[in-house]
């Protein structure tokens, strides 16, 4: 009886092994966590596709969110778009001098 004990922890030791991919995918809340378990369930005894499915379960997880630009450089960049824009209309004779320079003076003081 005792025997059986023994071999019931180290299956479930096993499984626990061969499923670590997994449910480190699953805890995470990976978004490819699907197709890890489908890796890790049908490749993950090669020791590669395990291996594989482990590597893609810990990678870094992107989301739109953290790849965005952080805000405080939007206006930064929103501001020269906008002096480009303002120097190509002087330049093309829609802008006078003084009108360039007022509106550069809004531009740098916002």
């Amino acid at each position: 009886m005792q025997e059986l004990g023994l071999g019931i922890v180290f299956l479930f030791l096993i499984m626990a092994t061969y499923f670590l991919p997994s449910f480190n995918a699953f805890s995470r809340k990976h978004p490819d966590r699907w197709p890890i378990f489908m890796l890790d369930l049908f490749l993950g005894w090669t020791i590669v596709g395990w291996v594989v499915s482990l590597v893609w379960s810990v990678s870094q997880i992107t989301s739109p969110e953290m790849t965005r630009v952080p805000s405080q450089s939007q206006p930064e960049a929103d501001k020269y778009q906008k002096l480009e824009r303002i120097g190509s209309l002087k330049e093309k004779g829609l802008l006078t001098e003084s009108e360039f320079e007022a509106e550069k003076a809004k531009l740098l003081q916002s």
